[in-house]
């Protein structure tokens, strides 16, 4: 199985390459030695043979002699026989020599012949006057440091081969790892914009590598992210405006028909006036949503967010995190709402921490949410109450999403609700 990194990736693939490249070097290097080898052994055997050849003198009477360079030439492993097999020049191995036997069967050689015994090869020739075979001529070469020179050549190439995976591995591990620091870098950067900063840009100019033409890419999808961001937050407002007079309207209407009103016309107006209310509630938490994607100041204090929620001050009340107080309250307040409503005693707000986040905890003593239902409580429309409108949840989550944070819900007994935010 490949690795999951991908240097890690990188280095197997260029190990693999490298190895099978490597051993094809290693095998075509001593490929090659070899053949130039026996061509070294073959011209050296055909020159002593040709130079004995050389010195083959044939007397009238059908002796032969060999001059005196002949006779020199002869003491390097090299011998002159007549027809009869008799030696004419040269030292025969003794006996009990590997290769005596050799010589002697290829004596009486009439032709070109070529035997190899272990380490060593003899070419007999025969040697030709007039058109008739007057001697034959036995040479010898010693294949030995030729097998020496391939052995070396052997563990030199597999050496060299060896050092050329390793730094050809390594090599590729560190110039992808060199590589994917800078995207590591610009994705810990998107992070940080992502929390802090949503109109910075990475900006690596008209030229540059594969990463430069990414970062000019991803700048370009964030500027049409921004365009859409305040397309919505424009076309919100637009709603919230339309809908705020409206409502102002209902709310005033309502107040004043209130005071000239029987016991039974104030129930509805009240009802009517408390619908008019959450519906009030839901467009200004719509719009902070909307206007939380455009909102640079996004670091706020623990202490702050409790004070404005009127709660009791805590150990942790000078943490700071990635997400403005109002935002922050706008994602809190329906879940304590939601507590009030559905719990029996005191609501509790709990604050936590962890390595890179806070949680705060809306905790109540009611019926809880039952496991089957943890992500259903968060779907639009979705109320356990027949006078419930199903809003406040989504839109609190929506709210912590749209400064960095998560929403989920825990499981009874009684509830719990545990917002997770990022640490400043």
């Amino acid at each position: 199985m490949m690795p999951t990194s991908l240097p890690a990736r990188l280095a197997v693939t260029s190990l693999l390459v490298a190895t099978l490249t490597s051993a094809l070097l290693v095998a075509g290097v001593q490929v090659l030695l070899a053949q130039t080898n026996d061509a070294t052994v073959r011209t050296r055997l055909a020159d002593r043979a040709a130079a004995a050849i050389a010195s083959v003198r044939a007397t009238p009477s059908g002796r032969i002699r060999v001059d005196e360079e002949g006779s020199t030439l002869l003491q390097q492993n090299s011998w002159i026989f007549d027809v009869g097999g008799r030696l004419v020049a040269g030292r025969l191995p003794a006996s009990d020599d590997r290769y005596s036997d050799d010589v002697r069967e290829l004596a009486s050689s009439t032709s070109d012949r070529r035997v190899t015994d272990e380490d060593l090869v003899l070419l007999a020739q025969p040697v030709v006057r007039n058109g008739e075979r007057v001697a034959t001529v036995v040479v010898t070469e010693d294949l030995g440091p030729y097998e020496g020179s391939e052995q070396h050549s052997l563990w030199l190439t597999l050496a060299l081969a060896a050092a050329t995976v390793f730094l050809a591995t390594t090599a590729a591990w560190i110039a992808a790892r060199r590589s994917l620091r800078r995207v590591r870098a610009m994705s810990v950067t998107a992070d940080e914009w992502r929390e802090h900063d949503l109109g910075a840009r990475f900006n690596p100019g008209p030229r540059g590598d594969e990463i430069a033409h990414l970062g000019r890419t991803l700048d370009t999808m964030l500027d049409r992210i921004s365009e859409a961001l305040s397309a919505e937050r424009q076309l919100t407002d637009e709603i919230a405006h339309e809908l705020r007079t409206p409502l102002a309207i209902v709310l005033a209407e309502a107040d004043l028909a209130r005071d000239a009103a029987t016991h039974e016309q104030r129930t509805a107006l009240d009802a009517i006036r408390d619908a008019a209310l959450r519906m009030r509630s839901a467009i200004d938490t719509m719009l902070a949503v909307a206007r939380a994607h455009t909102d640079n100041r996004r670091v706020s204090r623990i202490g702050d967010l409790m004070i404005a929620l009127d709660q009791p001050p805590t150990d942790l009340d000078d943490l700071l995190v990635s997400a403005p107080t109002p935002l922050l309250v706008a994602a809190v307040q329906p879940l304590m709402e939601n507590a009030e409503r559905h719990g029996a005693g005191e609501v509790r707000l709990e604050v936590t921490r962890e390595p890179r986040y806070v949680v705060l905890s809306v905790v109540d003593d009611g019926q809880g949410v039952p496991e089957d239902q943890l992500e259903a409580v968060f779907e639009p429309g979705h109320s356990t109450r027949q006078d419930g409108s199903g809003l406040g949840l989504p839109l609190a989550r929506r709210m912590a999403r749209a400064v960095g944070a998560e929403l989920v819900a825990r499981p009874g007994p009684g509830g719990r609700f545990d917002l997770r935010v990022p640490l400043r």
